[in-house]
């Protein structure tokens, strides 16, 4: 049935032949659906575990897709595990969406009770707004010294405090002239990004005074959301907060309807503000100013405590020459300053994975020693490099022993522990005795006491069996994990290669299982002299077994039970892991590039559906601009739903890593810097906006039959605009030209006329060179944009020409 045949029991007339063939069939189908049923429940036994896996694969796959730097990839990978962690990963929207009211707000106040019940924002809130708003709200942890916004930034999101300490600070001077990205360095970082200066993100490091704190409960971010201004001062964590945000976008919504409450939070933010602008006319020396313009009277009542002197922005960041903070806080200053070993300390990293391949080894040496009699001399020296290398590696368990003693460690709220007191009573309470147990050489110990060779081999082999424990120290020293992940973010590997070593592990640590016990149950192994030939051999007959093929001239005794017994338990189970193994290695090569295979699969998808429009020639010109434009939009956007995994991201790291995947194009997108100068993270709220578009020469990109309200953003090549007479509409009849090439952009006129006016062009735009790539940006969009932010949308209007709605438009 398992498909083996050693050939040790041979079929010698016709009827065993039918009846052997009748098994075949019959045990090998029986076999087959066995197999496909221990497979799927083995895929299956932890549903919640397996779609965390897929989709932690899907973030995984984009970062390396989008070469992503080491540092900032892994930090969205630890926040995406901290939203799966804390919301799970299903999404509750799709549940709400079927449920009857009173059953949605039933299951809301009961999965957000804490959280709902603990804010003031949601004190005097309908149920609806609170069903609303409380499913949308994401979770993430910031560390000390983040920033969470910026001074004279655009407000995108609205923050609940969890836990934790979030300070504001305060510039002496106008909001206006605060530093703001420098666009053009980031932009640069594309041929610079070699080795370690990936990690280096820089970001604003403004300098002011500490105003006041924000703790459990309260709202950071209204003011600037709901008053449409932008934030008016820099929100850094002092302590380690667990925070949960909203949206901009999604709030407006739920506040539709519930003007009475709106209307209170307006009133709150307004004061807030208000006090704010009173700090900085006392900082300045000068009368209060609103950043509306509009005086108000001074307020000497102020709820923030005043401190004295500087508070440095970029405090527990590392820094550089250019005075920029950098995201990744050093583990090295933290050991220079408290004299412990931070867990996130590189070299500690590297000692424990050198400990975590120690203890492989371990667990394979001992079970083999143990299995193979191999007896060693009492009170002898190393006489061996293999002995040399287990007396080492004891050495270095002792050292990781005291060396644990000295390493903080994070709590359950993810929080760094760093007192010595409290560090030895976790490792004296939890690990040490398992580690006295496994790294204390009992059985070494054990082998002096009993002089001769033989004498007390039972108690010598227990005393070796106890040192199996070690197996154990794999989950406390490192989880493999981890260092998965931490290889791929550091080396840019595939993340699909790193899990094809998980199956040939598992089936490797099978096959020497089953060659210990093999060997221990048959004693025709034992007639040859040499220890490593007879594993060598029963290692062969194990993956013989394993794989199904059974050459037969490794075989159990017919006379032994104990062997038979094994051999018959190997098969099943052997042959069951081997399925498994080839099921996932069959996934895992299949997906092996998942960016490609996507790409193709769109692809034909596009194929499919061309095919099925009959009145589209195979020829035509039509359908190679449709080819050339969707393989150049899924070029350039990528075959992942990168906006959708975007608003995922922590809110303090959207900006970031929208100018970084967009830095190769935005030299040529010159307007955005201007707006990013009056605005900062304008940018990256219109970058989201925008969608690629690409043009072959001669074709045309608007006219008055088409008349698409449409902004455009060359980033190469360049188009022609031909004015038409009113007499004529031929594309000859013309009174002059005007040409845009890279770093222009034309459709001033689409986007300044109001929505409800009827356009209709009286020039047409053609593509001049071969090709032609541009960013188009719809009407549509910037009418959204204008709902949520109409600072960004003014900003955009600002740098438009209104001259061009009488030169374009009838």
């Amino acid at each position: 049935m398992t498909t083996v045949g050693y050939g040790d029991i041979a079929i010698v007339n016709n009827t065993e032949r039918l009846v052997a063939m009748f098994a075949m069939i019959v045990g090998g189908a029986c076999f087959g659906y066995i197999i496909g049923g221990v497979t799927s429940i083995l895929e299956n036994l932890d549903l919640s575990s397996k779609t965390h896996n897929e989709k932690m694969d899907a973030v995984e796959e984009y970062l390396y897709d989008r070469q992503y730097p080491p540092v900032l990839a892994a930090q969205i990978k630890r926040h995406f595990n901290n939203i799966f962690t804390t919301d799970g990963i299903f999404d509750m929207q799709d549940i709400l969406e079927v449920l009857p009211a009173t059953t949605a707000n039933d299951l809301v106040y009961t999965c957000y009770n804490q959280l709902v019940y603990n804010t003031s924002f949601f004190q005097g809130a309908h149920c609806e707004f609170i069903v609303a708003v409380a499913p949308n709200l994401l979770p993430c942890n910031a560390n000390d010294g983040e920033f969470l916004f910026f001074e004279g930034s655009v407000g995108t999101h609205l923050f609940v405090i969890g836990s934790g300490v979030v300070s504001i600070l305060l510039t002496a001077l106008d909001v206006n002239s605060v530093g703001h990205y420098d666009l053009t360095r980031l932009t640069t970082l594309s041929g610079e990004l070699s080795g370690d200066a990936s990690d280096n993100i820089r970001i604003p490091s403004p300098v002011g005074f500490c105003c006041g704190t924000f703790s459990a409960g309260q709202i950071l971010g209204d003011v600037a959301i709901l008053l449409t201004l932008i934030n008016p001062f820099s929100a850094y964590v002092q302590h380690k907060a667990i925070l949960y945000s909203i949206k901009k976008e999604v709030l407006l919504g739920a506040l539709t309807g519930h003007d009475p409450f709106r209307t209170d939070l307006m009133q709150v933010a307004s004061e807030a503000h208000k006090q704010i602008c009173n700090r900085r006319s006392r900082l300045n020396g000068s009368p209060s100013t609103m950043m509306g313009g509009a005086n108000i009277e001074k307020n000497e009542e102020s709820p923030f405590v005043a401190t004295s002197g500087y508070v440095n922005a970029h405090r527990g960041f590392g820094s550089n020459s250019n005075n920029a903070a950098v995201l990744e806080i050093s583990s090295l200053d933290f050991c220079c300053q408290h004299w412990i070993i931070h867990p996130e300390l590189p070299a500690k990293v590297t000692w424990d994975a050198l400990i975590c391949f120690f203890i492989i080894y371990s667990i394979v040496a001992i079970t083999y020693t143990i299995c193979f009699e191999i007896i060693e001399r009492p009170c002898s020296p190393p006489t061996n490099i293999w002995m040399g290398m287990n007396l080492c590696i004891d050495v270095c368990f002792g050292l990781d022993m005291i060396l644990s003693f000295q390493t903080a460690y994070f709590d359950k709220s993810q929080t760094l522990v760093f007192s010595r007191k409290l560090i030895i009573r976790k490792y004296t309470s939890g690990w040490l005795p398992i580690d006295l147990v496994s790294t204390v050489p009992f059985d070494k110990l054990a082998n002096c006491v009993f002089k001769r060779r033989n004498a007390g081999f039972r108690a010598i082999k227990l005393f070796r069996a106890m040192r199996l424990v070690r197996l154990a120290k794999i989950q406390q020293k490192l989880k493999l994990g981890e260092l998965a992940e931490h290889v791929e973010d550091n080396l840019g590997i595939n993340p699909s290669i790193l899990k094809l070593l998980k199956p040939l592990i598992v089936m490797g640590a099978v096959a020497h299982a089953l060659t210990c016990i093999f060997f221990r149950a048959s004693r025709r192994m034992r007639q040859s002299k040499k220890r490593p030939t007879q594993y060598l051999t029963t290692m062969y007959w194990a993956f013989a077994t394993m794989t199904t093929v059974g050459y037969g001239d490794e075989k159990p005794s017919l006379n032994s039970a104990s062997s038979l017994i094994v051999t018959i338990v190997s098969q099943v189970l052997g042959t069951m892991i081997f399925a498994y193994v080839i099921g996932i290695l069959v996934s895992i090569v299949t997906n092996l590039d998942q960016a490609k295979r996507q790409l193709q699969a769109e692809k034909s998808y596009l194929s499919d559906f061309l095919c099925e429009i009959h009145s589209i020639s195979p020829t035509s010109e039509l359908l190679l601009r449709v080819r050339r434009n969707h393989h150049h939009f899924l070029l350039i956007s990528g075959v992942f739903d990168e906006r959708r995994i975007v608003d995922l991201f922590p809110p303090h790291m959207q900006t970031v890593s929208t100018v970084y995947v967009h830095r190769a194009v935005l030299p040529y997108l010159p307007l955005f810097s201007t707006i990013e100068k009056k605005y900062m993270g304008a940018v990256a709220i219109i970058l989201r906006s925008l969608r690629p578009a690409s043009y072959s020469s001669g074709q045309i990109i608007n006219s008055a039959r088409i008349s698409a309200r449409e902004l455009h953003f060359i980033v190469k090549g360049s188009v022609n605009v031909l004015y038409t007479t009113c007499a004529s509409k031929c594309a000859t009849d013309t009174i002059s030209d005007e040409m845009y090439g890279p770093q222009t952009f034309f459709g001033d006129a689409m986007i300044l006329t109001p929505t409800e006016k009827r356009v209709r062009l009286k020039i047409r735009i053609v593509c001049s060179s071969r090709s032609c790539h541009c960013f188009v940006f719809c009407k549509s969009d910037y009418n959204t944009l204008r709902d949520a932010y109409s600072l960004v949308a003014q900003a955009i209007d600002e740098q438009l020409d209104p001259s061009y709605i009488k030169r374009w438009i009838r």
